[in-house]
């Protein structure tokens, strides 16, 4: 199934090799502010999950209780993939790549994970986290010279993202489950449906 395909365990791979393919074109800031830029989106994500299945906060007007992960991972990952692939075959490219890497990532936020794995309006936040977190770093990537990478470099990587997609998949909901209770000392994690009942006691 494609939505499996947003799983955190396919594109921390394909963020990693992004990073690697940054410090080998030849710039350690570049790389750096990837990471950097993967951590904060991850991050938001990740502490929207933890406030919400730990204390039960939300945004119940919005029927939001957590950031989608799945949308945020297509909307960050595959823009910037776009644009780095691209950029070996000619420079002008990278930006139509992004924007092709962009529109798709929106319609995997819009027709696979809302109304499936989350609500729409939870794919939409990830998605806007995702999507804002590529467009930012990619315009920033334009204060370096990247240098092109030979078929020895790029292979490797693409390598490591078939087999991240052909491994067995699953998600960080389980242990974010774990972290959330602990830090609240919750008996267990709210769910969605909890969200619906604050709303409606409103």
């Amino acid at each position: 199934m494609l939505l499996e395909y947003g799983a955190i365990t396919v594109m921390f791979p394909i963020a990693l090799v992004i990073a690697g393919w940054l410090w080998l074109a030849g710039s350690r800031a570049a790389c750096t502010v990837w990471l950097l830029t993967v951590l904060c989106a991850y991050g938001l994500v990740g502490a929207s999950k933890i406030l919400f299945k730990g204390w039960g906060i939300g945004l119940p007007s919005l029927n939001i209780a957590v950031f989608s992960g799945h949308a945020m991972n297509a909307c960050l990952m595959v823009p910037v993939l776009a644009s780095v692939l691209a950029r070996q075959v000619h420079p002008y490219l990278r930006w139509p790549a992004a924007l092709a890497g962009i529109g798709f990532g929106v319609w995997f936020a819009a027709t696979l994970v809302g109304n499936v794995i989350h609500p729409m309006a939870e794919a939409i936040m990830g998605a806007l986290i995702g999507g804002s977190a590529a467009f930012g770093f990619l315009l920033v990537l334009e204060r370096w010279n990247l240098q092109r990478l030979g078929p020895a470099t790029l292979l490797p990587g693409l390598m490591l993202i078939a087999l991240a997609g052909a491994a067995p998949k699953f998600t960080a909901e389980h242990w974010l489950d774990q972290v959330a209770t602990s830090l609240s000392g919750a008996t267990k994690p709210f769910r969605h449906a909890d969200l619906k009942r604050e709303s409606s006691t409103l």
